[in-house]
């Protein structure tokens, strides 16, 4: 045998790297996240004055704390409330859209000020309690 061949049993197979999938970009998370939760608006004609999309999660501001009311019974969650300023309160609704085979689950906060000692639904009280 001479320098330049392969010693006799030496496997002659290249071991090859798993194939990877790349990991989607924020840039794609973000914009896949806001995509689902506006077909979701435009599917059922729930109000989203505003939509916030992250990479993690989708804010949707609402401009009337009664707007939450449609979300509340479409998606369930839960409510919780935060103080602000100026006598304000932000009701924020947690909530989700499932996963599909298509895409993981885009979590959703949706957002509306009520004045303090507003009245609010029922619906939206309750979910506070729960």
């Amino acid at each position: 045998m001479n320098a330049s061949s392969q010693t006799p049993g030496a496997s002659h197979l290249a071991v090859l790297p798993p194939h990877e999938t790349p990991l989607p970009s924020v840039y794609e998370l973000t914009r896949g996240n806001g995509d689902a939760v506006q077909v979701l608006v435009d599917r059922t004609g729930l109000p989203a004055p505003t939509l916030v999309p992250q990479s993690d999660r989708v804010h949707v501001m609402l401009a009337d704390i009664d707007d939450m009311a449609p979300w509340l019974a479409e998606l369930g969650g839960r409510v919780q409330l935060g103080e602000t300023a100026a006598a304000m309160v932000e009701w924020t609704l947690y909530t989700e859209l499932t996963a599909t085979r298509r895409r993981a689950a885009v979590r959703i906060e949706v957002h509306a000020l009520a004045v303090d000692g507003q009245a609010v639904l029922p619906s939206l009280r309750e979910a506070v309690a729960a």
